[in-house]
């Protein structure tokens, strides 16, 4: 399994096209941009160039400041300057740097550093399954659990 994980690039997996939106956006527009188009994340661009990512975990994070908050632009909430991944990177390499920093999104950029779009850990367990479909299908849902009951009573 290392193997193909090394072996395999982050252009193989299903790359989500790019959502890109201006430092100067409100928060409310890329909340509406991220439920219309059902994804996690919207990557914050100027000049074509990466600078930041916003993702629901942010939203979440600043859900206490209320709906006013939602007015503010996009710069007040993104992480700036993302960790970022290009295209020819293997995908051993996505899934640390996601562990490594704690994140399930993960901008894509191409060789001049353009963003390409985005993957989330969600296209990693996919690869997972896909490539190795005996193995992940077959394991119990937690194998150091014992249930209290028999299953089915």
């Amino acid at each position: 399994m290392k193997s193909n994980l090394r072996n395999h690039k982050i252009r193989h997996l299903r790359i989500s096209p790019p959502i890109c939106v201006s430092e100067g956006s409100l928060i409310r527009d890329a909340i509406r941009q991220m439920q219309t188009q059902r994804v996690g994340c919207v990557l914050v661009c100027q000049n074509d160039r990466l600078v930041g990512i916003m993702t629901e975990v942010d939203v979440v994070r600043k859900a206490e400041l209320g709906e006013a908050a939602w007015n503010e632009p996009i710069q007040q909430w993104m992480t700036r300057a993302p960790v970022s991944i290009a295209a020819n990177a293997s995908i051993w390499d996505a899934a640390k740097a996601m562990k490594d920093g704690g994140f399930r999104h993960l901008p894509v950029i191409d060789g001049e550093g353009n963003p390409m779009g985005f993957i989330s850990i969600r296209n990693i367990v996919t690869y997972l399954a896909d490539q190795f479909p005996d193995t992940v299908y077959t394991l119990p849902p937690d194998p150091d659990k014992i249930p209290g009951t028999p299953e089915g009573a």
